[in-house]
């Protein structure tokens, strides 16, 4: 490793930085699919709900 020359250890840098933006774009990535995920069963938990409360008036409207 110390024998390296300096166009190896440009690689090497060039490497390094590569791999820490793919590590952040991938961890963006999830973070922003999470959020979706979350965003839809909020709606979905709100939809159940409007559901329910529009069968139980229909019930009691019979």
């Amino acid at each position: 490793m110390f024998n390296w020359q300096f166009s190896d250890w440009i690689v090497f840098f060039v490497d390094i930085i590569a791999i820490l933006i793919v590590i952040r774009f991938l961890s963006w990535k999830v973070s922003h699919k999470l959020e979706e995920v979350e965003q839809r069963q909020k709606f979905e938990t709100r939809q159940r709900k409007l559901n329910r409360a529009n069968q139980s008036f229909l019930l009691e409207e019979e």
